[in-house]
C-alpha cells in the first residue's frame, strides 16, 4: 500500500509538471484567433528591401496582405508579382520569424468586406511595382490594401505620404534608392536624366506603406505575435 499511494503521488506530480508545460506551449503557439472577410495582416518579408521598407518607415513590418475567407479557410490576397491568393498558414510561414500581426476595420460590416474582397481580386495577376507610384499597371503590397478598401467600400486605409517625409537617412535605405533611381519613370527624361535632377522628383513621389496602414487608428488589433 505505501508503494501504491507513492506511485500515485508521483504520477499526479507528473501530471501537474506536465500542465505547467503544456499551457505555456499551447500559448506560444501563435494560434490565430477567427478571422474574417477583410482583415489586414503584416509581417516582416525579409530581404533586403524588407529591411530598407522597415528602416525607412521605422516599423517591424515590410509587407502587408488582405484575409479572404474561402471556404471557411483563411486565404491572404498579396501583391508580390503577380497578386495572389495563398493559404494564410503558407503567408504566415513565409514570414521571418513567422511572425504575424492581424489588424481589422472598427464596425466593418459584412457587406463593405465582400466589396473589399472583390476590389482586390480586380487586381490579380498584376506584376509588382518595384517603384511604389501612383498607377494600377503593376501595384505594390501596401497599395493593394489601401486601394481594395477605398475603391471597394470608401474607405481610405493609411496614410498616403511623400518620400520625403520618411527616414531616408540608413545605408541600407540610400542602397536601395541608388540601386533603382536610373530605371524610376520619373528619371527617363532629358531633364531627369542624373541622380542630382531626379532626386527632387523621388522625395515628392506619394506613396502609402505597410506602417501607415499598421497605424491607422481606425484599425484594431486582433492579434499579434510582434510584441510591444
Amino acid at each position: 500500500m505505501p508503494i501504491e499511494r507513492e506511485k500515485r503521488r508521483t504520477s499526479l506530480f507528473v501530471i501537474a509538471l506536465a500542465a505547467t508545460v503544456v499551457v505555456p506551449a499551447m500559448a506560444a503557439s501563435g494560434r490565430l484567433p477567427p478571422l474574417r472577410n477583410g482583415d489586414i495582416v503584416l509581417q516582416d518579408h525579409g530581404g533586403l528591401d524588407g529591411e530598407a521598407i522597415k528602416l525607412a518607415t521605422r516599423s517591424s513590418y515590410s509587407h502587408v496582405g488582405l484575409v479572404e475567407i474561402r471556404n471557411g479557410k483563411p486565404m491572404v490576397i498579396e501583391a508580390v508579382g503577380p497578386v495572389r491568393t495563398i493559404p494564410l498558414a503558407r503567408w504566415v510561414k513565409n514570414g521571418v520569424g513567422h511572425r504575424v500581426t492581424v489588424k481589422r476595420i472598427k464596425n466593418l460590416d459584412a457587406a463593405d468586406a465582400a466589396k473589399v474582397i472583390r476590389r482586390a481580386h480586380a487586381y490579380d495577376g498584376r506584376p509588382y511595382d518595384w517603384f511604389f507610384t501612383d498607377g494600377r499597371d503593376a501595384i505594390y503590397c501596401s497599395e493593394l490594401v489601401h486601394a481594395a478598401y477605398s475603391e471597394g467600400a470608401g474607405i481610405e486605409v493609411g496614410v498616403v505620404q511623400e518620400v520625403k517625409d520618411l527616414d531616408l537617412s540608413d545605408e541600407a535605405v540610400k542602397a536601395l534608392i541608388a540601386s533603382r533611381w536610373k530605371a524610376h519613370p520619373f528619371c527617363q527624361s532629358p531633364e531627369t536624366s542624373t541622380f542630382e535632377t531626379c532626386f527632387p522628383r523621388l522625395l515628392n513621389q506619394t506613396l502609402v506603406s505597410p506602417a501607415a496602414i499598421a497605424s491607422d487608428p481606425r484599425l484594431e488589433t486582433v492579434y499579434s505575435s510582434f510584441g510591444q
